[in-house]
């Protein structure tokens, strides 16, 4: 009995030393990070774009009908006035010999109406009836005379085809483009920039005589260029805004869709040089959509997620204007793993982004991103 009771005691015992031993917590991923030092400044800045075609112009009939003739191709030139395409008049003819006829009897009876109210024959009312018969008849013939002039669609301007998307024998509507046309005595360049770069835009201190560098394609010739405009609304696609450059059309010609390469001095042109701070790319998570960036930032043994605005990549890392300040410190290993608010341990030899290794170079790459 005393052998038993002793055997049920170790049990117990036994049982207690397990339930107080516990589940021991796993540990905390490591990760490396850098630290965030002092910012650069760029007076230089090189922005991609592509050359557009100028003033480009759509063309269409303002009457419905069956094209008769085109008389241009896609590339051709063509001068102000030229004929582009011509619709089948048949029709706008007829109705213009029935207008003509309707115009030419109404005139008569206004005649004799007038020579009858000259002898009282004709009442105020009925003279007045005629008048306004007449003028109508006037104008439903000077409007079939139009019509048939609208049968001829013809160049504005002086310019080059951009496209042909109908044919002949085709029914188009009033509207419906016929002929692209545009201008080929200028070069227009689109360049898609950031908020901070439309931000420094300031038409009252800006150098309006300064003039960036344009070079297209692989040429190592740069063309003066002039700035026209930008829009103040975002592209639904890229997230970027757009800045509008032009000069005058060179031989042989630039034709629309060439790259270019634009080079701006910022401080010739009158904008702020950008400040920013140099980060390893390997610190970068990417967003869900197009030029959005984060950064996972180590506070206190646990990491936060940061978006940051990147304005152009160099061949030393990411320039980062801002979500990032001096002393920050930002992880660049594990960072598809990490989670805000998550407990992380520092690997021993944390280095730090160097000043060496973040010099400052004249001319930088806007990210394509």
């Amino acid at each position: 009995m005393k052998q038993m009771s002793w055997v049920v005691l170790s049990l117990a015992m036994l049982q207690g030393c397990q339930q107080g031993e516990g589940i021991t917590p796993p540990a905390p991923l490591t990760v490396s990070t850098v630290t965030v030092t002092e910012s650069v400044a760029s007076q230089y800045r090189r922005f991609n774009g592509q050359v557009e075609a100028a003033e480009l112009t759509p063309l269409a009939f303002r009457v419905e009908g069956e094209l008769k003739q085109i008389t241009v191709r896609t590339g051709q030139r063509v001068t102000q006035g030229q004929t582009l395409a011509v619709l089948d008049a048949d029709k706008f003819d007829q109705q213009l010999r029935d207008a003509k006829v309707q115009f030419e009897l109404a005139t008569k009876q206004l005649q004799r109406g007038r020579e009858l109210h000259s002898r009282n024959m004709v009442s105020n009312a009925e003279l007045d009836e005629l008048i306004a018969n007449q003028r109508l008849t006037q104008v439903q013939y000077a409007s079939a005379k139009a019509r048939v002039g609208y049968t001829h669609l013809t160049a504005p301007f002086n310019g080059v085809v951009a496209e042909v998307p109908k044919e002949a024998f085709e029914a188009v509507t009033p509207g419906e483009t016929v002929v692209s046309l545009y201008q080929d005595d200028r070069v227009y360049i689109n360049i898609p920039v950031s908020d901070t770069v439309i931000a420094m835009i300031n038409p009252q201190v800006r150098g309006r005589g300064y003039q960036p560098m344009a070079y297209f394609g692989a040429e190592q010739t740069g063309y003066p260029v002039s700035y026209r405009e930008h829009t103040s609304e975002l592209a639904p696609q890229s997230q970027t805004y757009r800045m509008w450059f032009d000069m005058p059309q060179r031989e042989p010609a630039i034709l629309p869709g060439t790259s270019v390469t634009l080079n701006v001095d910022m401080t010739a042109a009158g904008l702020s040089t950008q400040q920013g701070y140099v980060l390893p790319l390997l610190a970068l998570d990417a967003g869900q959509q197009a030029g959005q960036f984060f950064v996972w930032k180590w506070v206190d043994g646990e990491v936060q997620r940061v978006a940051v605005q990147v304005e152009k990549i160099n061949s030393q890392g990411a320039i980062v204007s801002r979500g990032v300040e001096q002393g920050d410190r930002l992880v660049t290993s594990s960072l598809r793993k990490l989670r805000d608010g998550m407990a992380v341990a520092l690997q021993p030899t944390a280095s730090s982004f160097t000043a060496s290794e973040k010099q400052q170079m004249n001319t930088v790459t806007e990210s394509a991103q």
